[in-house]
């Protein structure tokens, strides 16, 4: 079985290009309980800062690989012998343009403890594609902003990450960039209170609305930093996904991919002497 994520805005990078400061300072980001401020405010402070944070990674994230360590699960059904299958592969996520949406590709190296050729074919029970897509622009955007409500909870501790609930505004349906929000989906995600950086995302959609496009009914990502280069991104360290399906329409499916040593992809493209043609003899005189 093949998931693609499709049938709803695709969700764009996930990741957040930062300078790690020297010596770590006090987040403007939110307001300190000495410089009192209401909690809308603080709210409209953080998505502000989480939204500059995603535009900035489409603009700054080069092409990556990684090593990928996947579990794919059906739960109920068993697949060639087995209903949870154990991968590791090499990954790749490359911008065809930059500032593009990263078209992700997968070799799997090992199945289930044994070696695989890279001419073999490795069958998974379903395969999760493009699950290193960009999950937070579907939140925080300037167009999806608008469809979302965002509550912050309350927080007095500044080494404890910030959290944000998001949920569908009841006036989104009539907006063209609503089309997730109008189907129900709703997430919550963690910050990092001095980077002002995700830590944890995590988003639901109503079996209804997402099993007729294949789309996760739940989806988590952690992130943390990683030096790229000479830059460093918040990156995905762990994806799990849920879906149902199946022909009964109703099998469990479960997908986790952990994600290690990132580096920058560069692809060498060796261009070889131009073959010499014969030459045509000229015609022969009539």
């Amino acid at each position: 079985m093949l998931v693609r994520r499709y049938g709803l805005p695709l969700f764009f990078a996930a990741v957040a290009c930062v300078h790690v400061p020297a010596q770590a300072s006090p987040s403007p980001v939110l307001a300190t309980q000495s410089q009192p401020a209401s909690a809308e405010s603080d709210t409209d402070l953080l998505v502000d800062k989480l939204v500059e944070n995603a535009t900035l990674n489409r603009a700054t994230l080069p092409s990556l690989a990684a090593h990928e360590s996947i579990v794919s699960k059906v739960d109920e059904v068993v697949f060639f012998g087995k209903s949870v299958y154990k991968a590791e592969a090499a990954v790749r996520m490359v911008h065809k343009s930059m500032g593009g949406p990263m078209e992700e590709s997968r070799q799997i190296m090992v199945l289930n403890g044994k070696a695989v050729a890279p001419n073999e074919q490795a069958h998974l029970p379903f395969d999760f594609v493009d699950d290193f897509d960009d999950f937070q622009t579907e939140f925080f955007s300037a167009q999806h902003r608008r469809c979302y409500n965002f509550t912050l909870a309350p927080h007095s501790n500044r080494s404890v990450p910030l959290e944000l609930s998001i949920t569908p505004r009841s006036d989104a349906a009539p907006q063209l960039q609503c089309t997730a929000a109008e189907k129900g989906l709703a997430g919550m995600v963690r910050i990092d209170p001095s980077a002002g950086q995700l830590t944890h995302l995590e988003f639901t959609l109503p079996v209804a609305a997402a099993e007729p496009i294949h789309h996760p009914t739940f989806l988590s990502v952690d992130y943390a930093p990683a030096k790229v280069g000479d830059k460093t991104f918040w990156l995905p360290t762990t994806v799990i996904a849920h879906w149902v399906g199946g022909a009964d329409r109703k099998t469990p499916f479960a997908w986790v991919s952990r994600y290690s040593d990132y580096h920058q992809y560069t692809a060498s493209v060796t261009i070889l002497p131009a073959t010499p043609q014969p030459e045509t003899p000229p015609a022969s005189p009539q």
